[in-house]
């Protein structure tokens, strides 16, 4: 007998809805990496640097992995690491060759959004990679989540480059790519609101978010009923533009699923609005929502840039030793994000 003869067509309707809602809320670990993996170093955005671009592939050899670099790697096309077919000629080579384990973009700068528009993305879904990146690649980061697939957002070469490996950033960042999931544990801080959260953890560049809202990159996508952990960085900024893109933010009716918030580095912002900190100004809007808000997280364009698995569930704790984030293993998260 056919199904669609058992069930009404309010019970075949449910159940349709039930199976999208599951399936918009599956995200996928890429595998763990091993000694010996190759990691394709590729440039989505602005045009790197050569010097600093070596140096920290060294430290990815360091790490026993084996850089390899994409063809158009040190294009220059203006300001942009080559023409758009150039990086996106990279970012598909990555993700479709098989020999290739993980991949880490240069900088940041702006362009990463020109490739994605043209991109096959069914091939990142069907090829899962961790990428790893932050800045401009904050919308990589939504594409990558609207597939289905974990990302990092977490430092690129330049930094590896300077700390030569050294910093517990990048300790971090070693131990994720090899499959060890990391919890995060700070001091009190005088802004902060208490309270415990768990969700799935999604973020990045303030700017970046605001400026894909809405498009097929979207990682705050308000339709997906999953609750949500939201952190956020920016750089040389005024505090009205952050306001303004704040607000943009709760115009889109993502708050409704946030259940925490990370407020990381917003270094080189400018005082206005008669707000004296950036801090001042996050809280003023954040007042009405009673969720746990963690300030001056280490995340952004600042050398302690602690990697954020977006995509991943995390727990959030925030009381009066500190903040606590701990990222979950699939298995051990609870009902409330499965």
């Amino acid at each position: 007998m056919n199904i669609k003869q058992i069930l009404s067509p309010t019970m075949l309707a449910m159940l349709l809805l039930a199976a999208l809602a599951t399936q918009a809320q599956t995200m996928k670990r890429p595998a763990a990496l091993r000694p010996g993996d190759r990691v394709a170093i590729i440039s989505l955005a602005s045009s790197p640097d050569k010097k600093w671009t070596y140096g920290g592939a060294e430290v990815l050899r360091s790490w026993g992995l084996v850089p390899v670099f994409g063809k158009h790697v040190f294009k220059h096309n203006g300001n942009f690491a080559g023409t758009i077919e150039q990086r996106l000629a990279d970012l598909e080579w990555a993700f479709s060759a098989d020999s290739i384990k993980a991949i880490m973009c240069s900088r940041g700068g702006y362009g990463s959004i020109q490739e994605l528009l043209r991109a096959d993305t069914a091939l990142f879904r069907n090829n899962p990679k961790w990428i790893i990146g932050y800045s401009d690649i904050t919308a990589v980061h939504g594409c990558m989540n609207r597939q289905g697939l974990m990302s990092i957002h977490a430092h690129m070469l330049e930094h590896l480059n300077r700390s030569q490996g050294a910093d517990e950033c990048d300790a971090y960042l070693r131990d994720i790519l090899f499959g060890k999931m990391p919890t995060y544990q700070l001091p009190p801080n005088i802004y902060n609101r208490h309270g415990k959260a768990e969700g799935r953890l999604v973020g990045g560049n303030l700017s970046l978010l605001t400026s894909i809202s809405g498009s097929p990159f979207d990682l705050l996508h308000p339709t997906d009923s999953v609750p949500l952990i939201l952190f956020l960085e920016d750089v040389d900024e005024n505090l009205e533009h952050l306001n303004r893109m704040f607000y943009q933010l709760i115009a889109s009716g993502v708050m409704k699923q946030v259940k925490g918030v990370i407020l990381g580095d917003f270094s080189g912002y400018r005082p206005t609005l008669d707000f004296d900190t950036v801090e001042d100004m996050f809280r003023s809007i954040l007042r009405d929502y009673n969720i746990p808000v963690s300030f001056q997280f280490p995340c952004g364009h600042t050398r302690r840039n602690f990697p954020m698995i977006e995509g991943a569930t995390v727990r959030l704790t925030v009381d009066s030793s500190g903040t606590t984030l701990q990222f979950v293993d699939d298995a051990q998260a609870s009902t409330s994000c499965n």
